[in-house]
Parts: C-alpha cells; sequence; structure tokens
C-alpha cells in the first residue's frame, strides 16, 4: 500500500469541548476552518454555557454542534461517539492550532514504520518520533507553545507548559493538540480535572504505540491573572490525587516543605535556606523571559504553584478516599 493510499484512507474527527468561551471560541474555530489540511468533521460538545459561546458556534456551518451536560471527558467521550472518522483529533478551549496543526498531527497514521528488526530513522526535527518503537502509531502527541502578552503571562507560560529544551523522552500527549485512532479508549467520566494526563497514562499501560509530533502545535492562551492560574493548579493537583497518580515531583515537593518547616524552628536556617529558594525560582526560568520584572513574578508564581499543588493533592486523596 503506498503513502498515498494509506493517507487517503485517513479520515479525521476533530472534538473539542467547550464551556462559556465566548471571548475565545472565534479564534479557534477559524484556526480550525482554516488547517492545510481539512478535517472531515468538527465537533463541538458544549457543556452548558450560559453566555454567547453557542450564538458564536452556530455562525458556523461547517461545525456540528453537540450539547451535553458533565464534565470535559462526558464532552470529549459523548463527541467521540457521535464521529464519522477513524481518527479522532483533539485540541481545547482557549488554544489556536496553528495552520499545518492537522496535517501534522495526522501524518504518523499513515507514515510507513520500520518493521521488527530496523532501527527507525533519525528525525532532523527535535524528539520527533519518541515514545515509537515498531508497528502501527495508535497514538499522537502534538506540542504547544504559549501565546503570552504581558511579563505576567510570559513568566507562566514555563510553570505550565513543557518548554522545548525540557522534552522528556516519553513525551505524554496533552488534549491541547493530540490525536488517536477511534476505540483506543475512553476518556475516565469520574475525573473533572486533568483528565487527560489521566488518559495518557492509561493508554501508555495498555502498551499503545505514541508517536511525538513537535510539528503539530497549538498556541495556548495563558490564564489572565494569579487567580486563574492558582485555580488552574489547583484543579490540575487534585486530578491527579483522584486518578491516584502522584507524580515524582510532586513527592519531592512534599519533602521539600517538610524540611522547610523543619528549619522554620531554626529562624537563622530557615532564612538562609528560603531566600536561595526564590532564586532558584528565577534562575530555572528567567531564560524563556528575559525581563527585569520576572525577578517579582517567578518567586510568586513558584511560591503559589507549590501551594496550590500541596493542598490540591491533599484534597484530591481526601475526595478519593470517601
Amino acid at each position: 500500500m503506498t503513502e498515498r493510499t494509506r493517507r487517503d484512507l485517513v479520515r479525521v474527527t476533530v472534538v473539542v469541548t467547550v464551556l462559556n468561551e465566548e471571548a475565545t471560541i472565534k479564534f479557534l474555530l477559524d484556526a480550525l476552518i482554516r488547517q492545510t489540511r481539512k478535517s472531515d468533521e468538527i465537533i463541538i460538545v458544549d457543556g452548558g454555557s450560559t453566555d454567547r459561546t453557542v450564538e458564536k458556534i452556530k455562525k458556523y456551518k461547517e461545525i456540528k454542534l453537540l450539547r451535553k451536560s458533565g464534565n470535559r471527558s462526558v464532552g470529549r467521550n459523548y463527541g467521540m461517539s457521535q464521529s464519522k472518522g477513524n481518527i479522532i483529533a483533539f485540541t481545547d478551549a482557549g488554544c489556536i492550532p496553528e495552520l499545518n496543526w492537522l496535517a501534522e498531527l495526522i501524518k504518523p497514521f499513515y507514515k510507513k514504520l520500520p518493521s521488527p528488526g530496523q532501527r527507525p530513522e533519525r528525525s532532523e526535527n527535535l524528539g520527533e518520533g519518541q515514545g515509537v518503537r515498531y508497528g502501527r502509531v495508535e497514538v499522537v502527541s502534538g506540542y504547544y507553545k504559549g501565546l503570552s502578552q504581558n511579563i505576567f503571562e510570559k513568566c507562566l507560560v514555563p510553570y505550565v507548559l513543557v518548554m522545548p529544551d525540557k522534552i522528556p523522552a516519553e513525551f505524554s500527549p496533552s488534549t491541547r493538540s493530540m490525536a488517536m485512532r477511534k476505540g483506543v479508549g475512553l476518556f475516565d467520566e469520574k475525573l473533572s480535572h486533568n483528565e487527560d494526563y489521566a488518559f495518557a497514562v492509561a493508554l501508555r499501560k495498555k502498551g499503545l504505540e505514541f508517536y511525538f509530533a513537535p510539528k503539530a502545535m497549538v498556541g495556548w492562551m495563558p490564564c489572565k491573572n494569579l487567580r486563574q492560574a492558582a485555580w488552574m493548579w489547583l484543579r490540575f493537583a487534585i486530578g491527579d490525587a483522584q486518578a491516584g497518580i502522584l507524580r515524582p515531583k510532586v513527592k519531592l515537593l512534599f519533602l521539600r516543605y517538610y524540611v522547610f518547616f523543619f528549619l522554620f524552628f531554626l529562624n537563622h536556617l530557615f532564612i538562609l535556606i528560603s531566600f536561595p529558594y526564590l532564586l532558584w525560582a528565577v534562575a530555572k526560568n528567567y531564560r524563556y523571559v528575559k525581563d527585569l520584572r520576572a525577578f517579582f513574578w517567578l518567586p510568586v508564581l513558584q511560591l503559589t504553584t507549590d501551594m496550590c499543588v500541596i493542598f490540591g493533592t491533599i484534597m484530591g486523596v481526601l475526595s478519593r478516599s470517601k
């Protein structure tokens, strides 16, 4: 079978869930319609918006609008159940896919991969092909970048997204930019927070073949203020704990603050260690911002995310035990 034949057999449905996104929905829909590789179907599942989101979606004749009350997992599963494609692509509200996003995201599904015993060809693109061994690709992880507009948003991006120089050996997909063969799995409808990470973990446990496509890029619009960012981190931590996921970084965070509180009773040692910690928050992320105002925001964001992750994890564990 030729590559062209394999490409012709790919039918793609894009599924997006939305809730009260009137401020950003137009950017997303325009970007989906303008893709160089047109999707065969675009399904938007509204979870019960009370603003003008639905009104704006209805202006697009190319869009199939569905209504389904529930969390994002419920909405995505419902969208997949109503889809006609054999490949399901995901992105999120608040994201703007680049023009070649869909073309790059689905390419691995018809690209000929090595047979067992052959070595995969090296790609010129950093990280491309990570996670793939041999055989048929089942899940493709796209990539994302921050669309920051001010110093707060620039400082926030490295605390939320995986930066290019920190891409791990196995890059887990996020529904900001992700595609999979229809039928490989469903989202856990009990999870309302950070459900896509739990979904990726579950798919990896099945032994499915993953492919990392860094050119399948979407832009992410950051939270506008510290309150929104704090709620985001709190939700992520709650979701991980509810799914029974405790990341190594979270374990290290709890240990770090255990030491901090111990040293708190030895005042001079606490002061000596807390100041370098705040400087470390600047040092590890300043290269992504390169603005002197980051010396304020990076420590603030570090402490905020620390507290949100700690309390969110505790809340998630407690809710899981009920």
